[in-house]
C-alpha cells in the first residue's frame, strides 16, 4: 500500500516534529533551525530534505524511505551538529 499525506503528516508529529502541510507539493515538519521536508509527486512521497538553516547549515537529501524511517529531530540535531564532522 502507498503511502500518502496523511501518513507523513502523522508520522512526523508522532516524532516529535511540529507539522506544516499547507502546500500540495511538500509537508514540513520544523524543530527549531531544524527542518524535514518531504516532497509528493503525483499524491504519494518521492524525496526527504534535511536541513540546518543555522550557522555553517547543513542539507542532507534522499530519495524517499518510507514513513517508518523518518527521523526523529533528536537524532537529526545529533547528526546535523555543528563540529560533528560528518
Amino acid at each position: 500500500m502507498a503511502e500518502n499525506r496523511a501518513d507523513v503528516e502523522r508520522a512526523l508529529a508522532e516524532l516529535g516534529w511540529e507539522v506544516r502541510a499547507d502546500n500540495e507539493d511538500f509537508v514540513i515538519g520544523s524543530h527549531g533551525k531544524h527542518h524535514l521536508m518531504v516532497d509528493f509527486q503525483d499524491g504519494e512521497p518521492v524525496s526527504v530534505t534535511i536541513s540546518h538553516v543555522g550557522r555553517g547549515g547543513e542539507i542532507l537529501s534522499r530519495g524517499w524511505p518510507g514513513v517508518d524511517r523518518l527521523p526523529a529531530p533528536k537524532s537529526v540535531v545529533r547528526r546535523l551538529k555543528p563540529g560533528s564532522g560528518e
